[in-house]
This record gives C-alpha cells, structure tokens and sequence, in this order.
C-alpha cells in the first residue's frame, strides 16, 4: 500500500509541476547542433534525444503529462461513474434493463478506437478539445464498468447478510453505504484502474491516428537553417496543448519507425510507464480493501487527501520559469504616453542617434516619347495617366535596363515579328478564356520550324528596328502556344544591333495599369510597367523601345503601304508563309524618348541603447514610415517611443529604426554593419483588437504566442509559418517578425509594447530559444 501511495504522489507531482521541472520549455528548438540532422540521437543534444524539429522529447513528455492525465483520469472516472449509475438505474427501474443490456451488449462488440475516431471527426468541425476527447472515450467504454458493477450489485443483493440487514428493517441507503459499499470497493478501485489504462492506450491509438487533442500550428523550420539538408524533415504539425498523444501523430514517418525510433519510444515509454502505475495502484487498493473495511481507513484518507490537497497548493506557489519577465511586461506598458516628434522622443529617452542616408537615382521621363515617320507622328500622353482611356491611341515608352532615352533619327527597318525558328524555346498551350496552364503542349519551334528566318535578309544594326509582336500558333487541339515573352522579343532586336526599337503590341490598349481587371475591356496588369519595375533603368541614355498599339502603328505606316494585320493576330495551325515580310522600307524614322536623371535623398534614423557591450547580439525594433507622409503613424511611434525609454531603463540590447519606406535597408545596413543583429520585430499597422505575429521562422512560432500569453497581451494564435517574403526581411538571413493587429478597429499599442517587454525580460534571463 505504500508503494501505491508514492506512485500516486509520484504521478501528482509529474502532472502538476512536470512543465516546471522539465530541463526545457516545449517552445525550445535546437535547430541545428553542427552537421547532426534531425532527430538529434539520446545523449547528441538531449539526454532522450529529440523529435524532428530538435525539442528535447523528455521535456515535452513532462510538459504533456497534465494534459495526458488529466484525460484519461477524468475518462476513466466517467466511465466508472456511467457504469455505476446505469446498473443502478437498472436495479431500481427493472424494464429499463432490457434496454441498457443490449446497448452495453452492442458497444462491446464494436472496436473501441473506430467509434472514438468516428465521434471526434462527427462533432468536430475545426479543432479537437479536451472535454471532446473525453466524451468520446466515455460514449466508447462505459459498457465494460456496466457489466462489472451490474454483476457485482445483482450479487450483493441476494447475500445473507443483504437479507438479514432487510428483514431487521435497515434502510436501503444504509444498506448500501454501510455494508454494500465496503464490498463494491475493491471493485471499483480494480476497474477504475483497467479504465484508466484503457483510455490511456485508447489516446495512444487515436495519436496513432492522427487525432489530436486542440488545435495545431504548421511549423517550418527551413528559413532558420544555414544548411537545408533534403534527408531531413523541416516542418511538422505540433499541437498547441502539449500531450503524449500528439507526440506518437508527430512520430508516424518511415524513416522514424525504423532509424529513428526513440522518437516513438520515449512517449511509449511514458504511456507504458504510467499504465503499470495506475494498474499497480488500483491492484494495491483492490488487494487492502478485499480484507478491510474501507470505513476502517477513514483517517488514512483524510491523510491522503489532505497531502493530495497540499500537492495542488504548493504547486500553485511554484514559480514559472522566468517569472521576473512578468514584471518587465508591466513595467513596459506604464511607458505608453502620448509621444510628438519620434526624433525628440529618442533624445528625450537618452538614445545614442545616427542617420543612415541613402541617396537614390530615379530615371524619370522628362516629356512625351514621340515617333516620326515621314509627315506621320505619334506621341505618349505625358504625364501619363493611370490607365489611359480604352479610345485612345496608346503609345507607351519602355524604360527599363537594357533600354534608355534620347533621340534616334535612322532608316527604318521591318523586322515584321522577329521570328528564328531555330532559336524557339518550347511553349505551353493555353485554351482560350483560361489563365491556369492546362496541359504542355506542342514545342513552338516543332510548330514554327518552316517558318521563314525574319532576320535572315535585314541587317538591323544602327537602324531603327519595327517589330510586330509574335502572339503565337493556334495547335491542333483547340489550344494556343504562345509565342515568345514580350522582353525576349524586343531584347533580341537589340542585341542584334537595333539603335532603336518600335514594338507593335495589338493588346496595349487592353492593359490595367492598376493592377486588378477593370472587366471585359481590361486586363489584369500591364506587363511594360511590371518590367520597368522589375529591371529599373540604370541611366538616362542608351536605346530607346517605344510601344505601339495597333491604331497607332497602322497611323504611321499605312502611308508607307506596309499592312500589318496578317501579323497580329494567332497564326492558325498548319498555316505557310512562303517568305518573310521583314525588309527594309527606304525611309528614316525618328525616335524620341526625354528622360532626366531625378536624385533622391532618404534618410532614416537609427538610434541605440547606450551602455550595452559591443558584442551583444542586439534585438532590432523597425518601424516604417508612411511613404505619402513620411512619418510613423501616431500608434507606432508611441509604442517605439516607449519601448526606447523602456529599453534605456533596464539597459535592454535594442536598437530602434525609424526607416523611410521609399528607399531599402542597405543604407541602414551600412550603419550597423559594425552590430550583432539577432532578431528584427518589424511593428506593423496596430489598429486591431489582438496582436498577429507573422514569420517565416518556424522555431519562433510557440515562443511568440507564450510571450503574448504570459504579459497578457490579446493575441491570435499563429498557426502556420508565414511564406517567405510575406514579412519585411530588412537583413536577409536575420530572424524576422512581423508584429501586426488584426480584428475591428482596436487598439493594440498597449499589448505590443507588454508583448516587447516581456521579450526583453526573457532575453535579460537567458531564456534558451532568444539568440545571443
């Protein structure tokens, strides 16, 4: 019986403070440990090894002991106490036990695991809970607790003794309390135990499964890696709530179940350890109360419940690890105050300031680009407007590298569509009124490889270079294999030699400059633009590319007699040209495209905690400025403001940039090119009634909800790791978050600021998981 009592003590303890004396939070990574991949091997990083993003296992087996315990103890109560009432009900209402035999009868004969899998999937839409597994565990076995307890009451009933106790006149509740009770005791204690076990196995197999209690983040570790090894596994799914369960759902992969196995076997091992615990626990009560009455033992239980109720008190007083970042959180909120000029703020705070400036040149057009052949003439609208009108004639300059501006007055040459069918790259058939590939289709030079060279008989060097661009060549299927990329077809002309390009694109007036489709007149994107910003040009002069749309091409040629519609439209399939329609049309064109060179200087302001030693790895608070006002908004400045005379109070590592949006961080990088970055939070729009965090850094996901959490900050779960890119990445490489506010239109400034406090309070206490 004692050794009963301490391994009931034993699991009380493990339960309650298991998460406090773990070696390791379950929010601890160890990404890398050299060229070791993950599952780091038992002794290599952890004592038990680690699962496959590099948590120590035996800290999240603690850490998931309240939550595995607590379930199946309440479902093996449940179905005891279901068990009792229902054989209950039975003896007192004799009709109903037809009907509760057979219902008993039928969950005995279906397998336990299917039905429980079966509930949770019926009654959960999104994510499974505690009290839902345990309904699912009690609906799956309060059958078997029936049968015992029905067949030991039916028995007690016709005892001696029981009819002795009726004829003397004993009550049925004393007769049950004071002389059934003692003998259903070792009963219940038995079958508790087998319950017990038995949801214990029950949560094993729907782990197995894939059922897991709460819901899950999606979690990527790739973007904290320096070296991505493809044999080893980046991401998994890991549960909110941390339970033994969940552990086995994470661990069902080949390479585990056979080189990796002690990732499966240290969970194992706790289900196994605890099942022999609790079967131990209820033989020793079954044994002790089979010889002695249980009323015997009333001051043995209080003593017992009494230890169990100092067990819950004591480990209410157990502080949690790093409880001091509490008090820094508090101490951060009561900075939060009105804040003016963000300059003024972190000289008032006591900050070290630099200016990180960067000066850009910008090519801009300086007047309408405009083509004159012969009398003819064609202009761009200048300034140019958003989506010039559908009516119009559109011409539209190309000012990208590998283009330029000036004036180019030289014979003009056709090169009609620019066509070398050797040089055809394959293309992919699209079906009309459709974006999404489909199928690949015909290679394009297969479709084109009679077609006369364009190039074959025209020397374009020197010469103004007119181009009609090549849509493509309907195929026998119905489809359509697009002809080469607009970029390649003008880029071609000028690697040849072209002083000059005019590129007929019939789809130009169809295109939205803003973006989005403006409906059946317009197309999403106009790819000239998206050029212009991909490839920003480099200088004022070189060759300049003017754009033409169908009106404005016949405009200029049609003097000439040079007919271009043939070469506007998709060839059809099967479709001869006999020869190629480039020549030279014995006129001169001039080509004019203004461009200036327009300098700008940004400035962005950095400012740094004085006293902090040179080799400190430095958190780094950015905020961005509006780029039409060119100041913080009035939210996040007040929070930056308060984190600086925060971070200057407590001597925290933080360096704050107030960074001017129209120009990148090189400038910046440059300025602290000389500190150790470690982490960068980016403070985003905090309208919002909760916080959102946003990373592609895997490995911070648990620990920026646990902070949230812990200084009391509201906040959205963060289930999935952001895509690369989706946050601003100012120093590529350096773990970055995006702190945001999502939800109505609340205020977050005071939840952000607690959020960086505590961060800054687990940083100063050396919590693992923060780099140094």
């Amino acid at each position: 019986m004692i050794g009963a009592l301490v391994t009931l003590f034993a699991l009380l303890f493990v339960a309650l403070l298991g998460e406090r004396i773990a070696p390791y939070e379950p929010i601890y990574f160890v990404v890398e440990h050299g060229g070791d991949p993950r599952p780091y091997d038992p002794g290599l990083v952890f004592p038990f090894g680690s699962d496959v993003l590099g948590r120590d296992l035996f800290s999240v087996v603690l850490a998931g002991a309240r939550a595995t315990l607590t379930i199946v103890l309440l479902a093996g109560l449940a179905r005891v106490l279901a068990g009792m009432l229902v054989a209950a009900l039975g003896s007192l209402l004799r009709p109903t036990r037809l009907i509760t035999e057979s219902i008993a009868e039928l969950l005995s004969a279906v397998p336990a695991t299917l039905v429980a899998v079966i509930l949770v999937k019926a009654f959960v839409k999104t994510d499974t809970s505690v009290p839902v597994v345990i309904g699912a565990l009690l609906l799956v076995g309060w059958a078997g607790p029936y049968r015992v307890l029905r067949t030991e009451v039916d028995r007690l009933a016709r005892a001696p003794f029981t009819e002795g106790a009726r004829v003397i006149g004993v009550t049925s509740w004393r007769l049950f309390w004071r002389h059934q009770l003692p003998h259903l005791v070792p009963v219940i204690a038995m079958n508790l135990s087998q319950q017990i076990v038995a949801s214990l196995v029950l949560v094993a197999e729907l782990g197995v499964l894939g059922v897991l209690v709460s819901a899950v983040r999606s979690i990527d570790v790739e973007e904290s890696l320096s070296v991505v090894r493809l044999s080893t596994p980046n991401g998994a799914l890991i549960p909110d709530t941390p339970e033994w369960g969940a552990m086995l759902a994470s661990s069902r992969t080949v390479e585990i179940l056979w080189a990796t196995r002690w990732v499966i076997f240290v969970p194992a091992a706790a289900f196994a350890l605890t099942a022999i615990a609790v079967a131990a626990i209820g033989f020793a009560l079954a044994r002790r109360y089979a010889r002695r009455d249980l009323f015997q033992d009333v001051r043995g239980g209080a003593a017992v419940a009494l230890g169990v109720a100092v067990l819950f008190v004591v480990s209410s007083f157990v502080p949690e690890r790093y409880a001091e970042a509490r008090e820094w959180s508090a101490a951060a909120r009561t900075e939060l105050r009105s804040t003016g000029d963000i300059a003024n703020a972190f000289e008032q705070a006591g900050l070290r300031t630099y200016s990180a400036v960067r000066q850009d040149v910008n090519i801009v057009r300086s007047g309408p680009a405009t083509v004159t052949i012969g009398s003819a003439s064609v202009a761009e609208l200048y300034p140019r407007p958003v989506d010039p009108p559908v009516n119009a004639i559109h011409v539209q300059s190309l000012v990208r590298a590998g283009t330029g501006g000036g004036v180019v007055e030289a014979p003009l040459i056709f090169a009609a569509r620019g066509i070398v069918p050797s040089q055809r790259p394959p293309a992919v058939v699209y079906f009309p009124n459709r974006t999404t590939v489909l199928r690949s289709g015909p290679d394009l030079g297969a479709l084109i490889k009679d077609y006369p060279d364009d190039y074959a008989d025209i020397d374009v060097r020197g010469k103004v270079v007119l181009l009609v661009r090549f849509l493509g060549v309907g195929a026998a299927e119905g489809g359509y294999a697009n002809g080469p990329s607009l970029e390649d077809s003008i880029l071609s002309a000028l690697d040849r030699g072209a002083a000059a390009v005019l590129f007929v694109d019939s789809e130009l007036s169809s295109y939205n400059d803003s973006g989005p489709s403006g409906g059946l007149t317009r197309r999403s994107g106009n790819p000239y633009l998206g050029m212009e910003k991909a490839f920003r040009a480099v200088g004022a002069s070189g060759k300049p590319v003017i754009v033409l749309d169908r009106a404005a091409a016949e405009s200029l040629v049609a003097p000439l007699g040079l007919d271009l519609s043939p070469l506007l439209e998709y060839d059809p399939p099967g479709k001869k040209w006999e020869r190629s329609a480039a020549r030279d049309l014995g006129v001169s064109a001039r080509v004019q495209v203004p461009l200036r060179e327009d300098a700008t200087t940004f400035t962005s302001l950095v400012a740094e905690v004085p006293g902090v030693p040179d080799d400190a790895g430095r958190v780094v608070v950015w905020a961005a400025r509006d780029p039409e006002t060119d100041a913080i908004d009035p939210a996040r400045a007040e929070v930056v403001a308060a984190l600086a005379r925060f971070a200057v109070a407590r001597h925290a590592p933080f360096l704050f940039v107030d960074f001017d949006a129209r120009s990148d961080s090189k400038a910046v990088g440059e300025t602290l090119k000389e500190r150790r970055i470690v982490l960068v939070l980016d403070l985003e729009d905090l309208a919002g009634d909760a916080l959102q965090f946003s990373t592609s850094n895997g490995d911070l996901i648990p620990a920026l909800d646990l902070y949230a959490q812990k200084a009391g900050a509201r906040s959205e779960i963060t289930r999935q790791t952001a895509a690369v890119g989706g946050t601003v990445t100012p120093f590529p490489g350096i773990r970055t978050v995006a702190i945001g506010a999502v939800g109505g239109t609340g205020d977050a400034r005071a939840d952000a600021v607690a959020f960086l406090g505590y961060l800054a309070g687990r940083l100063a206490l050396g919590a693992p998981e923060l780099p140094r």
